[in-house]
């Protein structure tokens, strides 16, 4: 999972589907994305809790919980500066 990727699953997400990951794509990509747009409904609705996700995330992607943290705040940043125009 590279983050490129994931921004852009998340600007899909958030312009077309109601800030929400898609159903149809890889359980680990369905996570990310929640846990970049803070979406814990989802998180429940595919039976993950916050911590269970990030574990799950951070393996895929190949992140310990500090790289982690930071893969998520530059996306959030990306896409909050994107809102801003």
């Amino acid at each position: 999972m590279h983050i490129n990727e994931i921004t852009e699953r998340c600007r899909w997400a958030r312009d077309h589907n109601q800030g929400n990951p898609s159903d149809e794509w890889s359980i680990d990509e369905q996570l990310a994305v929640a846990l970049v747009l803070r979406d814990r409904n989802h998180l429940e609705t595919v039976g993950y809790t916050f911590e269970q996700a990030t574990d799950r995330v951070c393996q895929a992607a190949g992140l310990n919980a500090l790289e982690f943290t930071g893969w998520l705040n530059d996306i959030r940043k990306t896409l909050e500066n994107e809102q801003r125009g």
